[in-house]
């Protein structure tokens, strides 16, 4: 055993260990993929560490060391490519297309060296490679499958090439480098662009491949060995860290779009809303256009909350602030100020037309999106709101002011609703 690979085995595994609690805490299906992925290379390290030119383990080591590389490969590549390509199609081809690889890198762990059996899993590997894209999945589109027939060539000619003339090494060395190098790839696709854990997965990935590349090369230049098995350990660190790095920003950035988010609805909250009041005021000023602020409180939700229970309550809120999201326009802002309160920015308004009837509109709009109803354990549920406008700059100038005149507009309508019950409530919900 070589009792030098034991500090590395150790970072490895506490490495390991700290992903493995951040993912208890903060579950993600692809970071648990990467979690399994790691798992398979610290496998390789733990060959690695009981590897032997000759004697019992030399086969044995050398066969899980190949296959594990190979099976981390694949996980990687899975995970990389699930925001952009459709999880059970991409599994599939990923599956089929790797039992020729694991074959030609079985077989050189068993210290074959005869090109028929080589030849004959590359042709399996050209072939599956070559009618996979167009088999599995009909719905891709054609350039996609061209796509990956082109990088199946890539990987099966020059492995054909290095078998036919006895270069066994570089015929399983060069489909993992080619591998390795899609993952950086596709990491680089699927990854947030200002991460810092990205720039680390994709550095770590291509030296990873370039590793896979020039494998043989070092073997035949043993003055470079120990250089090259400094590297061979450091990009295996440099993709854990990278990985440690991005589940962190996720985290922070999770965190910041709760502290702005109505975490019921998905809408900006309180705090949010007041800076886009204050940029929409700013820009209305600075254009000389419109802007109105629009309060709104539902009308019979506590009726429903309270015999229903807040189960029920919190799935019509959902499904009003879906229906209010609609029912606005691209740059205006819906925000949950709590409740059943609900407030929207509406900028850019026309400058041609009367304060009255753009509030005219306004309502009509929102009455229309609160009205559709909502059917949910054997109940259809409706729901009206009172809502109150102010316009800038015609009812005022003051941001304070302005949302003081939506609320008073709001309550006033509220008032005269709770005096003319048999006019102006809604039926809150009814059975069917």
């Amino acid at each position: 055993m070589n009792y030098q690979l034991l500090p590395d085995l150790a970072a490895m595994a506490t490495l390991l260990t700290i992903l493995y609690f951040l993912r208890r805490r903060h579950p993600q299906e692809r970071v648990g993929l990467w979690l399994v992925g790691l798992l398979f290379i610290f496998l390789e390290a733990i060959a690695h560490a009981l590897y032997t030119p000759t004697g019992p383990r030399h086969i044995p080591s050398h066969i899980v060391a190949l296959d594990a590389y190979l099976a981390a490969g694949i996980i990687f590549l899975w995970a990389a490519a699930q925001p952009l390509y459709p999880r059970t199609s991409t599994l599939r081809y990923l599956l089929i297309n790797t039992l020729p690889l694991a074959a030609v890198l079985t077989v050189y762990g068993l210290d074959v060296r005869r090109p028929g059996i080589y030849l004959i899993f590359v042709a399996c590997g050209l072939i599956l490679g070559v009618i996979s894209p167009f088999i599995l999945n009909r719905t891709w589109r054609l350039g996609k499958a061209w796509w990956l027939v082109l990088v199946q060539l890539a990987i099966w000619i020059p492995a054909w090439f290095f078998a036919s003339n006895g270069q066994y090494r570089d015929a399983a060395y060069y489909p993992l480098f080619l591998l390795y190098l899609c993952i950086a790839v596709v990491f680089q696709l699927s990854l947030p662009r200002k991460s810092l854990g990205k720039v680390a997965i994709v550095a770590g990935f291509v030296v990873w491949s370039l590793v896979f590349l020039l494998h043989s090369w070092v073997s035949n230049h043993p003055q470079f060995t120990p250089v090259a098995a400094e590297i061979w350990d450091w990009q295996k660190f440099l993709v854990t860290i990278g990985m440690l790095l991005v589940m962190l920003e996720q985290q922070v950035a999770s965190n910041e779009w709760y502290a702005l988010h109505d975490q019921l609805t998905g809408l900006p909250n309180r705090r949010l809303f007041e800076d886009r009041l204050t940029a929409a005021l700013f820009t209305a000023q600075r254009n000389r256009t419109r802007a109105a602020v629009l309060m709104i409180d539902l009308n019979g939700f506590k009726q429903i909350n309270d015999s229903l229970g807040h189960e029920v309550g919190d799935k019509l809120l959902q499904h009003v602030a879906r229906n209010l999201r609609h029912s606005i326009r691209m740059p205006d802002t819906l925000a949950r100020l709590g409740g059943d309160e609900f407030i929207i920015i509406a900028t850019d308004l026309p400058s041609d037309l009367p304060p009255s009837l753009i509030a005219d509109r306004s309502l009509d709009r929102i009455s229309h999106a609160l009205r559709k109803p909502f059917a949910v354990a054997g109940n259809t549920l409706a729901v009206t709101g009172s809502v109150g406008v102010a316009i800038y700059p015609d009812d005022t100038t003051d941001e304070i002011l302005l949302r003081r005149l939506a609320d008073g507009r709001m309550y006033e309508q509220k008032r005269k609703i709770h005096a003319e019950p048999s006019a102006s409530e809604p039926l809150a919900f009814q059975a069917r």
